[in-house]
């Protein structure tokens, strides 16, 4: 069987096959898309990552033991032990709940504090009341 372009020295080769002169000579994978960034020790906090690790666990067993519940009490029959893995997925979620939004509170208040030690210093510093705009 005779396919075209295939060691055919009389074969012109078409528009597709030319290289352009952008081309580079050899192809290199390594040159292929952004370069990967590799993470440095300073750039996580230590109790945020923690935090996070724990409610991302907490979730998941929230997350199965409320799917969970419910199937073992309609579809095995066992309403007693569906029940107890159902409520012990509420109180999950609700610990994984109660920790995100206190961990939300406790940092909004660490940025208002900052904030609002700037904005003192600004409005002593211009000798004007801190209601007082026009200086």
């Amino acid at each position: 069987m005779n396919i075209p372009g295939e060691d055919d020295p009389n074969e012109s080769s078409g528009v597709l096959s030319e290289k352009s002169q952008y081309e580079p000579a050899e192809f290199d994978p390594e040159s292929l898309g952004p370069d990967v960034p590799s993470p440095s020790g300073g750039d996580y906090q230590g109790d945020t990552t923690g935090l996070f690790v724990k409610l991302v666990i907490v979730f998941n067993v929230a997350l199965m033991a409320l799917s969970l519940g419910p199937m073992l009490a309609y579809f095995e029959g066992q309403v007693d032990l569906g029940v107890r893995i159902f409520l012990v997925g509420l109180i999950a979620f609700g610990y994984g709940t109660f920790r995100y939004v206190q961990f939300e509170r406790e940092r909004k208040s660490d940025d208002s504090n900052g904030t609002e030690a700037s904005e003192t210093t600004e409005t002593q510093s211009h000798g004007g009341e801190p209601g007082d705009q026009n200086g």
